[in-house]
């Protein structure tokens, strides 16, 4: 079957078993497991007990992302999730700050 689709007065001819195949083919991949599942369950105990210390999601999340700063990014936006009650949403915004924080002071450490 043909689908004759219009964009800006543009008429593109495609057959639907084209549109079905790229479909498949951009579903979600499988989320990437730890390299260090011990330091993970460590990262996420204290990240709790940071948050229930100081009360600040941020200072659990910075905790976090000290000891397993070398994990996948999918892998530290669960930490802060689970270990850190940040929310799914916030989570990258947390992990980018984090990290550009965490490399700019790794880098005057070893520049000096």
């Amino acid at each position: 079957m043909t689908i004759i689709l219009a964009y800006f007065g543009i008429y593109i001819m495609t057959d639907t078993n084209s549109i079905n195949s790229s479909s498949r083919t951009s579903s979600a991949t499988a989320p990437s497991a730890p390299l260090d599942s011990e330091r993970l369950k460590q990262a996420l105990s204290i990240g709790l007990k940071t948050l229930k210390d100081s009360g600040s999601k941020a200072a659990a999340a910075r905790a976090i992302y000290d000891l397993i700063h070398m994990e996948s990014r999918d892998v530290i936006l669960q930490a802060f999730i689970d270990g850190a009650t940040v929310t799914v949403k916030g989570a990258p915004t947390y992990y980018h700050t984090i990290s550009r924080k965490f490399r700019r002071k790794n880098a005057t450490v070893s520049a000096e």
